[in-house]
């Protein structure tokens, strides 16, 4: 194993044994990884707000990227950053450390769809079976929403961003961990907490999802 990685000798549930994932028969590992301010912002709409962790989260994000089978981005996360992560992929570097844990160096990298149960089977067939979901939001809520989403890597950066509405349109200037879903009372998603790392001010969290 590589010396000085986060997360040494990461492992994560087979899907037999995890009775969240064997809800669905044969499905791949959905897990997720994200960075979000104190007050729970992840993006903002505007420039100068970016990146909202340190270089250490950075490069968390990569390692993780490193474990999984398959990397999904949203349609908009992958307009915006589509050609800085393919381009992450295809450094030498990040090839040889998947070599290391024993993954294909090339990482299959895609856009999240609608139909995710087809999607989830689809992935399965292939042989992927730890699949890393990078959002955006809109995509983890809907991932949430079929109840899709077994893991959370969630980083917590020492910033306040606030809120504003835009210029137009009446919505929010800043976007949260989950967009486009408010779940009802009885399908409120509960966390157990894995993990937690405090390096200086920064908290890297890794949760599961409860039945």
């Amino acid at each position: 194993m590589p010396p000085g990685m986060f997360y040494q000798n990461l492992k994560f549930p087979k899907i037999e044994q995890s009775s969240r994932a064997s809800r669905t028969k044969k499905r791949p590992f959905f897990y997720t990884n994200f960075v979000s301010t104190i007050d729970g912002k992840v993006a903002v709409k505007k420039p100068g707000y970016w990146p909202i962790g340190s270089k250490l989260d950075y490069e968390i994000l990569l390692e993780l990227r490193a474990y999984a089978d398959c990397l999904i981005h949203g349609k908009n996360l992958y307009h915006e950053f589509g050609s800085i992560t393919k381009s992450s992929l295809n450094k030498q570097d990040f090839k040889d450390l998947r070599k290391k844990l024993g993954k294909d160096p090339e990482l299959p990298f895609i856009v999240g769809s609608r139909d995710l149960k087809k999607l989830s089977k689809d992935l399965y067939e292939k042989g992927y079976r730890n699949i890393l979901i990078e959002g955006g939001p809109t995509l983890l809520g809907s991932f949430l929403k079929m109840n899709l989403i077994d893991e959370i890597f969630l980083t917590i950066a020492p910033k306040i961003y606030g809120t504003e509405k835009e210029s137009t349109g009446g919505g929010s200037a800043t976007k949260n961990l989950v967009e486009g879903q408010l779940f009802p009372p009885d399908q409120i998603k509960h966390l157990k907490l894995i993990s937690v790392k405090k390096i200086k001010d920064e908290l890297f969290l890794r949760y599961s999802l409860k039945d």
